[in-house]
């Protein structure tokens, strides 16, 4: 792990000779899964689309799949694709304890107890909503036959001989004096954030396939709209890597869980960007849009369209690469790898940044057919809910501090970014005072 940069007693950081740590992951190994993901999504337009939630089951796993193995086989048989701070087993380091084993099991069988209890008791999750999630995990159903050898194969090669499940089965089993407090409660939590966002991002991701489909062929006389084309690709590209990430946490990949947001304001700002939290905030708080669009406000002036649409499907491009940079790894609420490459090479946020910029080309706020106080009041309301992305973006920094990676790399930035001439004129944004707390 690299060393932590030296901090001036005043808190102000030493940036002087940093360099940019390596990235947990391999952009052009994404990119590459990416183009394997995409491709798997084209082919299987023709049988995937009038198909989907039937009789494939959860059709988008396919393209899924592909991802994962495209990046898992990379970075195991390229040594240099490797996360440089890997933490994955890649040899015997101990005799093989079927004791373990068995104990481990039962944490396995126990979390997933827990997480169909949490499904059971809640009625947010007996609607019809998330048919394509129950669809999902009965599509990797089958996959649970490798759970046993899979903690064969762990039990002999990873770094702890007690892990979390091993944590969870020894406590189930009455060896109290065992347990490892920390690691099962980050197990617990990172279990809470999976089977909160998996659900989400698997239902967006069917919808946002199927808007794809309808917008490559549109029904009737209507052609094709480039926009709505890659503009559903952007947010279908982000939500195949939202699934992959949510479903490979796993040592095997290295993409295993380190650390969980300690914080409760953290996970209040996070999960109230979500549903159905956000239904309530978004519907009654921060409602910013109003009748008006960029498409109908522009229709007038074709060529300004054109050159408005081309901006935000820039913005939703890059807000897509963002999350296709995390390869595996990507999580809310969690940290599973320091990211430095792809769009994260020119700014510490720019999924935040590119998305909350697109809200405003899209929703032009700032145009109204109620009058000028209806427009400000709509840009107040915008400026709101990107204040709580800012936050958002705070508490995560506050978080991956306690990494000494992710300091050098934001101080890195502090001097390479494209965002540095604004910091100079809005010291607020900063990275200084999440490098004060991670002292």
């Amino acid at each position: 792990m690299a060393a932590t940069p030296n901090l001036q007693r005043t808190g102000e950081p030493q940036t002087t000779g940093l360099t940019r740590p390596a990235s947990a992951t391999h952009f052009g190994v994404s990119l590459l899964a990416l183009l394997v993901g995409v491709g798997l999504v084209w082919l299987g337009a023709p049988w995937m689309y009038p198909a989907m939630n039937q009789w494939l089951g959860y059709s988008p796993l396919i393209p899924c799949a592909g991802i994962v193995l495209v990046i898992a086989a990379a970075e195991w048989l390229r040594p240099a694709w490797r996360n440089p701070l890997a933490e994955a087993p890649r040899g015997v380091v101990r005799p093989l304890s079927l004791a373990r084993v068995g104990t481990r099991l039962l944490g396995v069988a126990a979390t997933f107890a827990l997480l169909a209890l949490a499904y059971w008791l809640f009625p947010e999750y007996h609607g019809t909503f998330y048919t394509p999630y129950w669809q999902f995990l009965r599509s990797i159903a089958p996959l649970a036959v490798a759970i046993p050898f899979y903690l064969v194969w762990m039990d002999t090669r990873s770094a702890s001989e007690r892990d979390e499940y091993f944590q969870m089965g020894a406590l189930l089993l009455g060896h109290g004096h065992l347990t490892d407090w920390p690691l099962l409660r980050r197990h617990l939590l990172g279990w809470t954030i999976k089977g909160f966002f998996l659900p989400l991002m698997t239902v967006y991701l069917g919808n946002e396939i199927r808007a794809l489909y309808q917008a490559i062929q549109p029904s009737g006389s209507a052609t094709a709209d480039p926009y709505q084309i890659f503009y559903h690709l952007s947010y279908a590209v982000d939500l195949l890597y939202c699934v992959v990430g949510y479903s490979s946490a796993l040592r095997w990949f290295d993409s295993h869980i380190r650390s969980v947001e300690p914080t409760v304001g953290g996970w209040v700002i996070a999960l109230m960007c979500y549903q159905p939290f956000y239904s309530v905030i978004g519907a009654y708080y921060l409602q910013y849009e109003d009748a008006t669009f960029w498409d109908n406000w522009l229709q007038a002036w074709p060529n300004l369209r054109d050159a408005w649409a081309v901006a935000i499907i820039i913005l939703a491009s890059i807000y897509a690469l963002a999350t296709v940079a995390f390869g595996l790894r990507f999580s809310n609420l969690t940290h599973r790898g320091i990211i430095t490459s792809g769009p994260y090479r020119f700014s510490k946020h720019p999924a935040y940044l590119s998305k909350n910029l697109s809200w405003w080309l899209i929703s032009v706020p700032f145009i109204s057919q109620a009058g000028w106080t209806e427009a400000l009041r709509n840009c107040t309301l915008l400026a709101l809910l990107n204040g709580v992305y800012y936050l958002r973006a705070r508490t995560e920094e506050w978080h991956l501090s306690r990494d000494p990676t992710y300091v050098q790399y934001a101080l890195w930035m502090e001097q390479h970014g494209w965002l540095r001439p604004l910091a100079r004129v809005l010291p607020f944004i900063r990275y200084h005072a999440a490098a004060e707390r991670a002292t």
